[in-house]
């Protein structure tokens, strides 16, 4: 499983490493050799879509060939290498890794892989590693979770090429490149413009992990020119979503073009990905700013039951009453754990059953037993007349409900402006060999008649470092 969900990474810098020497390599080209593309490789239709003349500059535009226009979708944001020297734009949502400035940190706490740091960290440091610029990620929960996970992502690197090159010898190169990937089928690849600069773009199906490791790659793969460098960007998604990501990735390939620095205009803001992790909530009924929400963070309204929150940006967030409890299937384990939880939404209680969310860092989501980071919002009602001592009372009640656990303390204060209960306890979870204690922070609002309750639950081991992450989302948490 662990190594599964390192491949979406680990693709993105395969197809780099391949890509990149051949697109600099200096010798005398020969056209591809034709091979028979794989009977392993499942059909894809063919399809390369041309810049139309409402993107691409029209023959009077007043932009230089040497400083194209790009065409960024309203609600995109912009993210600008300026020292590699390109730019291009993804959705708003989309997490975003510089790997030559700290990026690289963010990706090894994501996958939470040592190894898989390493070889990337000593990759960076050689001379083509230099030219890696920015990996950006697509934080579908279906995808991520799936099995093996494989999200829509895109990487862009930028090389050198050979003097004297022409545009036919450089589309073969590029086709080159692309069929020495190893079980790969190229669907078509095309020579011809891109924001007024010659470009090659290609389509190939790709065999990650060889034959039979039931993952079939689609890979746009489009190199725009500028003099002797190069800048290619590469978009992965699983196969079988090529069709239905066409339209995205034709926008991101819109938008990407060479950026000089002579060409930055003074003040000319650019985003900053480096930090950004910030992303639309999947699943919610809603999502507007919540009160005291920090950076690079994500905040959640749940407008049917009337509370909101806010949650670390690349944290994964499932409305629990939406069309995304398929989505939990990998995480929960099971079809059978998706049908009996099916069961409790569909009882009068479950209706009460609002957001959930969930820390996907794989030292503890792919730990036996797996007790990742997770939070899960819940609404009960309240007698009409209930005294602050009543309501603690059936706050422990509801805690010992809970099954085996252990109270460490219980406080009665307020949190903007309601009555607040806090509770801290222990719970123990499974059976032996597997039997584990976890740490629940229990938050409950009380508005009028109705109790607001937020649980955090965190793996023993990891409670002490993710402390002022939940007492970040404690404090986000309000009733709307």
């Amino acid at each position: 499983m662990y190594r599964a969900h390192l491949l979406a990474i680990t693709a993105a810098i395969v197809i780099s490493l391949t890509l990149a020497p051949g697109l600099s390599s200096a010798q005398e080209l020969s056209p591809p050799a034709q091979t028979e593309p794989s009977t392993a490789l499942p059909p894809a239709e063919t399809w390369l879509t041309r810049v139309p003349a409402s993107v691409a500059n029209p023959a009077n535009s007043s932009f230089p060939a040497s400083a194209p226009a790009a065409a960024i979708p309203p609600g995109w944001k912009e993210i600008v290498d300026e020292p590699l020297g390109y730019s291009l734009a993804v959705p708003s949502n989309w997490l975003t890794f510089d790997l030559q400035a700290g990026g690289l940190d963010r990706i090894t706490h994501l996958l939470g892989g040592r190894a898989a740091s390493l070889q990337l960290r000593q990759y960076l440091a050689t001379p083509a590693g230099e030219n890696l610029g920015f990996l950006a990620v697509e934080p579908d929960p279906g995808e991520l979770f799936a099995r093996p996970p494989f999200p829509t992502f895109l990487n862009v690197s930028v090389t050198q090429l050979p003097a004297g090159l022409t545009d036919d010898r450089w589309a073969a190169m590029v086709e080159e490149s692309i069929a020495a990937l190893g079980e790969v089928r190229i669907e078509a690849a095309e020579l011809g413009t891109l924001n007024a600069l010659p470009a090659v773009r290609a389509a190939a199906a790709y065999q990650l992990g060889g034959k039979g490791s039931g993952l079939t790659a689609y890979l746009d793969i489009t190199t725009v020119r500028v003099g002797q460098t190069a800048y290619t960007l590469t978009i992965a998604t699983r196969l079988s979503n090529a069709l239905a990501k066409r339209p995205l990735i034709d926008q991101i390939v819109y938008s990407f073009r060479p950026v000089l620095p002579e060409q930055r205009a003074a003040g000319d803001p650019a985003q900053n990905p480096k930090a950004d992790e910030a992303g639309a909530m999947t699943g919610s009924s809603a999502s507007v700013p919540a009160a005291n929400v920090p950076s690079f963070w994500i905040s959640i309204v749940d407008g049917r039951l009337g509370y909101s929150f806010a949650v670390p940006g690349h944290w994964f967030t499932f409305d629990l009453q939406g069309a995304t409890l398929e989505q939990m299937t990998s995480l929960l384990g099971s079809e059978t754990a998706v049908r009996q939880l099916r069961a409790i939404l569909d009882s009068p209680a479950g209706e009460k059953l609002g957001i959930f969310s969930v820390d996907p860092h794989p030292g503890t989501l792919y730990t036996v037993p797996t007790v990742p980071t997770f939070l899960v919002v819940t609404t009960a009602p309240l007698p009409d007349e209930v005294s602050d001592r009543e309501w603690i009372a059936l706050a422990e009640n509801s805690i010992s409900a809970l099954g085996d656990t252990q109270l460490s303390t219980i406080e009665l204060g307020t949190h903007k402006n309601l009555p607040v209960i806090r509770a801290v306890s222990a719970i123990r979870l499974g059976d032996q060999p597997n039997r584990l204690t976890a740490h629940l922070d229990i938050t409950i609002l009380r508005a009028n008649q109705t109790a607001y309750v937020l649980t955090i639950v965190a793996h023993p081991d990891s409670v002490s470092s993710n402390q002022p992450v939940i007492e970040q989302i404690i404090d986000s948490f309000q009733v709307k």
